[in-house]
Formats: structure tokens, sequence, C-alpha cells
């Protein structure tokens, strides 16, 4: 009995090491001595607020069995630093991807409020994955305005002498940010001709699609923006939506992750993930599940618009054609997503902090390493830039 005793306990002992080491991978360290500078984190303890915030002024529309609601509920946390030592602070807006969530995107919300920045994200009425009648992509077109109404409630907030937020906001420096549908959903809210916020100052898309999008989209732009794009991305492949971003819009930046892939980005990648050839193997599997359910026709309505229709066609600068994602034969082996998330989060802060430090010898400093030293001391990733 106790030799089976000792046994057991050895047994518990080796299991519970097993699930530290499973849900505690090791962080990856960027090479050279300024990205592992800009790496660490902020002096800011980290706060976070739950929202519960509806959106009276819109509809959610009917989806499959759910027969809609006159507003759009939309629920989320925000990050901030737990201080005012340097307040008001810029804000940034961001978007999860199709079936996914608000938290998607954490481990960047993280960094960046401990550096001074107020963060915010939503889950979306009906692109998440819990969304009332299935996920769907079609309302991307009402995002932006998700975004112009959390916008809205932050800065609303921000001048109540009672609230939280309260003198924390900086009305004239905010971005958004999103990943694959939220890196539209940014590219839309801050680029599209009727959809746009122009209270947007800077704009971020991870993997967005936008093979669609026609040089004339990003006419007359003059908000900062970075796309940032995996060769290993088997979603929205890297050729078709990431490679021509400078040439259609010639003040964007480019950050190629080499071997990054579109599954990696996620918050839980280094997590469930890391030891999979590429992590997108198991996204094509569940994104064209979702799909499939998704572009069924309700018994009772017309086959759903196209995308294209949805956001005005070639008259707002927007192409029918878009290849099908997940079509290759085979997955190209990724990068460890803990490596893809420390170049990510390298790139977002450099880029933001170029654009809305208070200090401008920083912001010269933050754009010289994003442009020349980032990429020269980190082998895996290429700096582009619009001519």
């Amino acid at each position: 009995m106790r030799r089976l005793l000792k046994l057991a306990l050895f047994l518990l002992v080796v299991l519970v090491i097993a699930i530290l080491f499973v849900a505690n991978p090791a962080l990856d360290v960027p090479a050279g001595a300024l990205s592992q500078k800009y790496y660490l984190p902020g002096p800011h303890k980290i706060a976070t607020h739950p929202i519960d915030w509806t959106d009276s002024s819109r509809p959610t529309m009917a989806n499959h069995d759910f027969k809609g609601r006159d507003s759009r509920e939309l629920k989320g946390r925000i990050w901030l630093p737990a201080d005012k030592n340097g307040a008001p602070y810029p804000l940034v807006v961001y978007s999860h991807g199709y079936m996914s969530q608000h938290n998607e995107g954490e481990y960047i919300l993280d960094f960046l409020a401990s550096h001074g920045y107020v963060a915010v994200s939503v889950d979306f009425p009906l692109s998440t994955g819990s969304a009332p009648g299935g996920a769907i992509i079609l309302d991307v077109v009402n995002q932006p305005g998700d975004i112009s109404f959390l916008i809205d409630q932050i800065l609303a907030r921000s001048q109540q002498p009672d609230n939280a937020l309260h003198g924390m906001v900086d009305s004239q420096r905010i971005a958004a940010l999103g990943l694959s549908l939220g890196g539209l959903t940014t590219e839309l809210v801050a680029f599209h001709p009727t959809l746009k916020d122009p209270r947007i100052r800077a704009a971020i898309s991870m993997a967005g699609p936008s093979e669609f999008f026609m040089p004339q989209f990003f006419e007359n732009n003059s908000i900062p923006f970075m796309y940032i794009g995996g060769t290993a991305d088997a979603i929205v492949p890297y050729r078709e939506h990431a490679q021509p971003i400078t040439q259609k819009d010639k003040g964007s930046i480019l950050i190629t992750l080499h071997a990054g892939s579109h599954v990696g980005f996620i918050d839980m990648a280094p997590v469930f993930f890391r030891w999979l050839n590429n992590p997108d193997e198991f996204g094509c599997k569940a994104l064209m599940y979702g799909l499939k359910n998704a572009q069924q026709v309700p018994k009772t309505g017309n086959p759903p618009p196209t995308l294209s229709e949805v956001l005005g066609g070639s008259a707002r600068g927007v192409d029918s054609h878009s290849t099908a994602p997940c079509q290759a034969s085979e997955f190209t082996r990724a990068m460890p997503p803990a490596r893809q998330h420390s170049l990510v989060v390298l790139a977002i802060y450099s880029f933001l902090e170029s654009q809305f430090s208070p200090s401008q010898t920083t912001r010269i400093e933050m754009h010289e390493y994003l442009i020349d030293q980032m990429a020269k001391e980190n082998q895996d990733v290429a700096v582009s830039v619009g001519s």
C-alpha cells in the first residue's frame, strides 16, 4: 500500500509539472540590444475593466434562426494603466477575427497598457465565436460603426469626473488595430469612403484580408498604416494580401514575418499550438467548418450578397476578386508562436510610439528602429515602405 501511495504521489507530481509546462510556455527573447530593450514591459501596473455597452441607435441584423434585435450589444474589456502618471494616454481599439473573441490579442494589449496606452476590445455581435445564429462575415460592414461607438463611449467617460476613465484618454491620439477579419475592420474604419472614422490617426492590420482593395481605396490617405503579414499564412495568404500593400498605399509600412502563420497571431497560440508544424492546419479546419455553416442560405431568404457588394464594389475601391482561404496543398512550416508574438509586439509598439509618443526624440528613435534596426537585429523580419 505504501508503495502504491508513493507511486500515486510521484505520478501526481509529474502530472502537475506537465500541466504547468504546457500552460506556461517559455517566452521568446528577441535578438539585439534595442529589440530586447523595447520588449521589456512598461513602468505601469495594468488595470482592466469589463464593459457591457449597448448601441441602441443601430440594429443587429437577422442571422439564420436569430431574428435580429434593434440594438448592438458590445461586451468586452478595457485595459489601462493603473495610474495617471503620463495621462492622458493614447487609445487603441482592437478588433478580433472571425469566430474569435475580444481577448484574442490580450498579450498585445497588456503590453501596451504597461507602456501608457488605454485599449478596448469587444465581442462583435455576429462575427464572434458565440454569435447567435453562428458567426458570419458580412456583418463586418457594421463593425466600423461599433468602433466609432466605442470611441464615443470612452471619450465621453474620459470627461466624467466620477468615472475610472476620467482624464485618461487623449482624443487626438487614437489608433485602430485588428487581426484577420478584425484587420479588415481596421482597414475599413481607417480608409473606407463611407465607413471611416476621422478620429483614427493610425491603423495596424495583422493579416487582414486586403486583396480586393484597389489602389483608389487608399487614395487621399494621410493616416499612417502598417500591415503585418506572415509568409506561412494559409488563411490570408501573404502573396495575395500582404505583399501588394506598399504598392497600393504609398505611405504604408509592411512588416513581413518569415514563416509567420495566421493562427500564430492569437493570444493562446504559444500554449496550444507550439508543437504543430503550422497552427493554420488547425485554423483552416475550424475556419472552413464555420464558413460552411455561415454560407447556408436561410430557408425564407435569398442568397446573401458578396463581400464586395456589401462594401460598395468598385465605386468604393473594392474589387470582386478574392482568393479563397486554405487552398494550399501543403502547410509551410511556421515559426514558433511565441517567437511570432515577440516580433508582433515589437512592431506594433514601435509603430505606435513613432506616431504617438509625446517626445519628438522618441518618435524619431522608434521610427528608425522600426524601419531599420528591427530587421537587422531579427533575421526573420523584413520591413518594406511604400514609395
